[in-house]
């Protein structure tokens, strides 16, 4: 994180300032199937590399497919463009379709009858993968398009021709999304760095594919042991909306993980069009494996694994009307609840970073769940200046998060408006020292970095947007170094900063500041 007259290695800080699924039989289903027909890999597996080399040509045959088809490379990055919910509960169900339906495409396409997706486990790797530097698995290759004006001229009619075919139900879900016409998704587009010269398709380079101080602490097993943490859906997977165009919260999986690994690779990952990127799919492999291990932590708990009461038929009955099958038709299983397990997509996965928190799960205590709300001081988000706000938490909480089997504690974050948030990180402190211009990212008041993801759609512009914020290393951090005094409350400070050069002044404020625990 870089600011003028600042080092990598700091940032400036301005001072003063129960039944889950009762009558939905999906819901008791296990998370995967004892025998799965498939099998997706970690990708250091070397067991993984012939998988690799059948997606590269299904790639390969993809691009070459006319736009007409709607299995051409850039029709199926297309739908995550027109249908993707980012902050909200729809975030993780949508996304395995999405992936479990391309892979049947890719397995089709390939001729691999055994294909599955190999999964990116960055908490193991925080770096771009050495094999999506190879050939068609990097987007700088010749066989992709190369500028906006022949994207649009490839694309346009196959695009206009799509629109035109829309069910009366698919354009309701398009004007959720604030596309009136098919002139409004071409505004999106253009409106967002979506194409770059060749050799910058991508900010991490093989010379440079290691992931940023931030994204790596996005990434590390803590974080990942805190976005597990949750003992409901809700939490886990992103906050309540009318419908999967809208945001309201992102939970720890998606404001950490998922949003920073997809601004730190940058170029096509950081927006709507982000499949183009091929290592899209392993990505969100990965974040669909985070799901499952989740879902196996609830089920060996006897805790809910969906939504529950009157929460479940809505959140079931969703519609996903744009996902297409390997015969390049539109497939039958249009709604969330079709998604809730893995169910005839038939794969599972090679244990990875993660999987100890189930046999370590313990039901929720006395410490559990619980939300202190902050008295807020400065709110303004600035460029240089942070909101801040004092949380009176009981002294037992950092207590009993020192214990192994201890509560997570978060963060819940949320500042308005976010319409002009492209390029800026949002560094969240704890209790800083008074004072201080510059804290070390090695700092215990260092919780973390979050960022958004992508454009916001449907008039959800200027709409608050909350993300949940991992406090728990810090706060144990903290309670190490005797900074965490008894019947003192928790400060926690918002720092924004702006990547690369931008002279537009960053208008939003933090609107509420409070501190759980899972």
């Amino acid at each position: 994180m870089s600011l003028p007259n600042t080092s990598r290695r700091h940032f400036l800080v301005t001072a003063g300032a129960a039944a889950a699924t009762a009558g939905w039989s999906f819901g008791q289903e296990p998370a995967q199937a004892a025998a799965a027909r498939y099998h997706r890999l970690n990708l250091q597996n070397p067991a993984a590399a012939p998988f690799l080399e059948s997606y590269k040509k299904a790639i390969t045959i993809m691009l070459q497919l006319p736009p007409s088809d709607a299995r051409n490379w850039y029709r199926n990055a297309f739908i995550h463009t027109l249908d993707c919910p980012h902050g909200n509960w729809w975030f993780v169900v949508w996304h395995r379709g999405f992936t479990g339906w391309f892979e049947r495409t890719v397995r089709e396409l390939s001729g691999d009858a055994n294909f599955a997706f190999p999964y990116w486990d960055w908490t193991a790797l925080p770096q771009l993968p050495d094999s999506f530097f190879n050939g068609v698995l990097d987007p700088n290759n010749p066989a992709f398009i190369a500028s906006y004006n022949e994207f649009f001229a490839q694309l346009s009619n196959p695009m206009s021709a799509l629109w035109n075919s829309f069910s009366p139900a698919q354009l309701q879900q398009m004007r959720n999304r604030g596309f009136r016409s098919i002139n409004d998704v071409w505004q999106a587009v253009r409106d967002s760095p979506m194409f770059f010269p060749r050799g910058r398709a991508r900010t991490l380079t093989r010379q440079n594919p290691g992931f940023d101080a931030t994204t790596r602490r996005a990434v590390s097993i803590g974080t990942i042991r805190n976005a597990l943490a949750p003992t409901d859906f809700i939490s886990f997977g992103s906050g309540k909306t009318a419908n999967h165009s809208g945001s309201a919260t992102q939970g720890i999986l998606e404001s950490q993980p998922h949003n920073n690994v997809h601004n730190n690779i940058g170029g096509f990952m950081q927006d709507l069009l982000s499949p183009t990127d091929p290592v899209f799919f392993a990505h969100h492999s990965n974040i669909d494996r985070l799901w499952d291990v989740w879902t196996r932590k609830q089920q060996r708990l006897g805790l809910p694994t969906l939504p529950t009461g009157a929460d479940l038929p809505p959140w079931a009955n969703e519609p996903f009307l744009f996902f297409m099958g390997p015969d390049g038709k539109p497939v039958a299983k249009n709604k969330a609840g079709d998604y809730a397990t893995i169910g005839d997509f038939n794969y599972d996965y090679e244990p990875g970073s993660g999987e100890t928190v189930i046999p370590a799960a313990t039901r929720p205590g006395d410490m559990n769940n619980k939300v202190w709300l902050g008295t807020l001081g400065a709110s303004a988000l600035n460029l240089g200046a942070s909101a801040r706000a004092e949380v009176m938490v009981p002294q037992a909480v950092p207590e009993a998060a020192m214990k192994e089997d201890g509560p997570a504690v978060f963060a819940k974050i949320t500042i308005e408006p976010m319409a002009d948030t492209k390029g800026v990180e949002f560094h969240v402190l704890v209790n800083a020292p008074e004072g201080a211009k510059q804290v070390d990212l090695d700092s215990p008041s260092f919780a973390g970095t979050f960022s958004t993801f992508g454009a916001r759609l449907g008039g959800h512009e200027n709409q608050p947007l909350s993300f949940l914020m991992p406090l728990t290393e810090a706060v144990q951090k903290l309670r190490e170094a005797n900074e965490l005094k008894p019947d003192q409350p928790l400060r926690v400070q918002v720092v924004a900063e702006r990547k690369g050069v931008n002279l537009t002044p960053l208008e939003a404020k933090v609107s509420e500041i409070s501190v759980g625990t899972f």
